[in-house]
């Protein structure tokens, strides 16, 4: 009977430190999980306050480009020198966008996506310098750089929704 007993309380001790080490197996999965949805939290975060200073960095310089284009799209381009003076300072803008593009910085909590986010931004670049280019012609056709522009737009949706994050047009953004 003592063996009956010994043996009882034995397995009775074996199956509650099998118990506390379970629980304490999944406190640890439990906790490892929050912390992963907290690090995809500051990823959310940081990608969109990241995405949001594009568009703040861009429209810092592009003024003129925008009033260039929108007097354009309503054909109510000036003639003469003020157009010459206006397809002048759309350039300088541009020149500006290109410039302040160059100058963003990658966070470093963003490096998982430092590929594609320095690949959007050369598409952005190149846009600009595409826009420069045609500011240079006596009639400026902006359709290709618009479509090269598209190109990064198409990276950011990406990776906004890839993140959980609603996808944006960064060109609508930048062209107000």
């Amino acid at each position: 009977m003592k063996k009956i007993t010994t043996l009882g309380l034995s397995a009775a001790l074996l199956l509650a430190a099998c118990g506390t080490e379970q629980s304490t197996e999944s406190t640890e999965t439990a906790s490892g999980s929050a912390t992963m949805e907290s690090g995809k939290e500051s990823i959310k975060s940081q990608l969109m306050q990241f995405y949001l200073s594009v568009s703040k960095e861009i429209n810092k310089e592009d003024t003129h480009l925008n009033d260039f284009e929108i007097a354009q799209a309503e054909d109510t381009l000036p003639s003469g020198t003020e157009f010459t003076e206006m397809k002048e300072a759309a350039a300088t803008s541009a020149e500006q966008a290109v410039e302040a593009v160059e100058s963003i910085e990658v966070p470093e909590s963003l490096s998982d996506h430092q590929e594609e986010i320095d690949g959007a931004l050369a598409s952005m670049t190149a846009s600009y310098e595409m826009k420069i280019e045609e500011l240079g012609t006596d009639a400026p056709d902006f359709q290709a750089a618009a479509d090269k522009f598209a190109e990064a737009d198409a990276v950011f949706n990406e990776m906004l929704e890839e993140n959980g994050l609603v996808a944006s047009n960064l060109y609508n953004e930048v062209s107000q």
